[in-house]
């Protein structure tokens, strides 16, 4: 494992960049987060973006809104720049950026992450081209949002395709991951490792100790080789 991306939207998320911090090798980025926890904005600075609780409204309504208009383009730079300064805060660089559920492709949102990644001068922003991923509408969602926010991320580089092993039908082995090395272009692998117990409301919870498994599997390294696996970003951050 080479790179991972700090969620500042939970409590957690101090204890989660010390131990990111100690990890040495590990690259650490910014995942932001739109759509769960609560906002690290004010919620009255956002009234957009939350519910009556203050907290975020999730996928499916978020999308309603930003669909419909109803969502306000300064709240959105609001919280990004919010979100990357918390990062900074606790210690980790966030040079390189995705996004929970990918909502930093909602062509709205992307406009406006392009605009502040330029600005922070970020040097890896995350695309969905789906390969071995999410299959059916969500794949297809995925490389439509990818598609549509181009324009708007050109000029921070990123990869040129995406592939979710976490979701991947059937599940990866270490041979099928090797298969990796051999497409042209630069290939992000996402994984959720993490161990066998979690939130029960977790989805993914029940397939973190099944990625962990692959990625600590020796064929894995066997597999890709020593030289395939690099950070995301071109130089370490100092």
């Amino acid at each position: 494992m080479r790179s991972t991306s700090l969620l500042v939207t939970f409590p957690r998320a101090p204890e989660a960049a010390e131990l990111a911090r100690a990890e040495r090798g590990l690259e650490v980025g910014l995942h932001l987060d739109l759509v769960e926890g609560t906002p690290v904005s004010d919620p009255s600075d956002v009234p957009t973006l939350v519910d009556d609780d203050g907290a975020f409204l999730g996928l499916a309504r978020l999308f309603a809104r930003v669909a419909t208009g109803r969502v306000r383009v300064a709240e959105i730079a609001t919280e990004v720049r919010a979100q990357a300064s918390r990062a900074r805060d606790l210690g980790t660089p966030a040079l390189a950026w995705d996004s929970h559920q990918h909502t930093h492709l909602f062509p709205l949102v992307a406009r406006v992450v392009g605009g502040i990644a330029r600005e922070q001068r970020v040097r890896w922003l995350r695309r969905a081209w789906p390969l071995g991923g999410p299959r059916g509408w969500k794949g297809t969602a995925l490389g439509l949002a990818t598609a549509a926010s181009f324009s708007f991320l050109r000029t921070v580089p990123g990869n040129d395709r995406l592939v979710d092993l976490t979701f991947r039908r059937p599940p990866a082995d270490p041979a099928w991951v090797g298969l990796l090395a051999t497409l042209e272009g630069v290939v992000e692998v996402v994984t959720h490792p993490g161990p066998a117990e979690g939130d029960p409301n977790d989805r993914i919870a029940t397939l973190r100790a099944r990625d962990l498994a692959l990625l600590t599997d020796p064929l894995l390294r066997q597999a890709l080789g020593d030289d395939i696996v690099r950070w995301r970003l071109p130089v370490r951050p100092a």
